[in-house]
Protein backbone atom coordinates (compact mmCIF):
# COMPACT_ATOMS: atom_id res chain seq x y z
CA UNK A 1 0.00 0.00 0.00
CA UNK A 2 1.74 3.22 -0.95
CA UNK A 3 2.11 6.18 1.64
CA UNK A 4 1.97 3.21 4.63
CA UNK A 5 4.22 3.71 7.47
CA UNK A 6 6.47 0.99 6.63
CA UNK A 7 7.58 2.93 3.64
CA UNK A 8 8.73 5.82 4.95
CA UNK A 9 12.72 6.53 4.55
CA UNK A 10 14.28 7.31 8.19
CA UNK A 11 17.63 8.89 8.44
CA UNK A 12 20.32 7.88 11.00
CA UNK A 13 22.97 10.12 11.89
CA UNK A 14 26.20 9.27 10.81
CA UNK A 15 28.31 8.05 13.73
CA UNK A 16 31.12 10.48 15.22
CA UNK A 17 34.40 10.99 13.17
CA UNK A 18 36.26 12.57 15.51
CA UNK A 19 37.36 16.59 15.62
CA UNK A 20 38.70 17.90 12.44
CA UNK A 21 42.10 18.84 12.10
CA UNK A 22 43.17 22.15 13.10
CA UNK A 23 44.28 24.77 10.87
CA UNK A 24 46.77 27.48 11.02
CA UNK A 25 47.53 30.37 9.24
CA UNK A 26 50.55 29.45 6.95
CA UNK A 27 53.72 31.54 7.71
CA UNK A 28 55.87 30.90 4.38
CA UNK A 29 56.62 34.48 2.96
CA UNK A 30 55.69 34.01 -1.28
CA UNK A 31 56.58 37.01 -3.41
CA UNK A 32 54.15 39.26 -4.34
CA UNK A 33 52.81 40.33 -8.24
CA UNK A 34 50.12 38.36 -9.95
CA UNK A 35 51.23 34.51 -11.15
CA UNK A 36 49.38 31.94 -12.30
CA UNK A 37 47.63 29.78 -9.54
CA UNK A 38 49.22 27.07 -10.98
CA UNK A 39 52.90 28.16 -10.33
CA UNK A 40 51.80 29.14 -6.35
CA UNK A 41 53.61 26.23 -4.34
CA UNK A 42 52.28 25.01 -1.39
CA UNK A 43 53.91 22.43 1.31
CA UNK A 44 53.13 18.84 1.85
CA UNK A 45 51.19 20.06 4.54
CA UNK A 46 49.64 23.49 3.37
CA UNK A 47 45.46 23.63 2.22
CA UNK A 48 44.98 26.19 -0.26
CA UNK A 49 41.22 27.74 1.04
CA UNK A 50 38.64 28.63 -1.03
CA UNK A 51 36.70 31.73 -1.08
CA UNK A 52 39.17 34.46 -2.88
CA UNK A 53 39.73 36.75 -5.90
CA UNK A 54 41.52 35.86 -8.95
CA UNK A 55 41.80 37.23 -12.74
CA UNK A 56 40.57 35.36 -15.61
CA UNK A 57 41.04 36.39 -18.79
CA UNK A 58 40.94 40.39 -17.71
CA UNK A 59 37.73 40.10 -15.36
CA UNK A 60 38.12 39.53 -11.86
CA UNK A 61 36.25 36.45 -10.39
CA UNK A 62 35.20 35.09 -7.19
CA UNK A 63 36.44 31.49 -6.30
CA UNK A 64 34.51 29.36 -4.12
CA UNK A 65 36.40 25.89 -4.38
CA UNK A 66 40.09 24.50 -5.68
CA UNK A 67 39.86 21.24 -7.21
CA UNK A 68 43.22 19.25 -8.12
CA UNK A 69 44.21 21.27 -11.55
CA UNK A 70 40.86 23.37 -11.61
CA UNK A 71 38.75 25.76 -9.70
CA UNK A 72 34.88 26.54 -9.57
CA UNK A 73 34.05 30.38 -9.92
CA UNK A 74 31.08 32.52 -9.89
CA UNK A 75 30.45 34.52 -13.38
CA UNK A 76 28.81 37.52 -13.71
CA UNK A 77 25.71 35.91 -14.28
CA UNK A 78 25.95 34.07 -10.67
CA UNK A 79 26.58 30.68 -12.75
CA UNK A 80 29.02 28.52 -11.33
CA UNK A 81 32.09 27.50 -14.17
CA UNK A 82 35.22 25.65 -14.19
CA UNK A 83 38.96 27.36 -14.75
CA UNK A 84 42.28 25.80 -14.96
CA UNK A 85 44.74 26.77 -12.36
CA UNK A 86 47.18 28.50 -15.22
CA UNK A 87 44.21 30.68 -16.52
CA UNK A 88 43.61 32.73 -12.73
CA UNK A 89 45.79 35.07 -12.59
CA UNK A 90 46.47 35.63 -8.21
CA UNK A 91 48.55 37.79 -5.84
CA UNK A 92 50.84 34.55 -4.20
CA UNK A 93 51.41 36.60 -0.96
CA UNK A 94 47.36 37.34 -0.45
CA UNK A 95 45.93 33.65 -0.94
CA UNK A 96 44.31 32.08 2.10
CA UNK A 97 46.70 29.30 2.58
CA UNK A 98 46.49 27.50 6.27
CA UNK A 99 49.06 25.12 7.79
CA UNK A 100 47.19 21.77 9.05
CA UNK A 101 48.05 21.22 12.60
CA UNK A 102 48.74 18.52 15.01
CA UNK A 103 45.74 16.04 14.81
Amino acid sequence: MAGSASSRLTIKPSPQQGPRPQLQLSTKVRPGGQRPLSEVELDEDEVLIDGFDATLAGEVVRITAVLERTCVYVDRGGDRRLARKEELLVEANKLPIRRRGPA
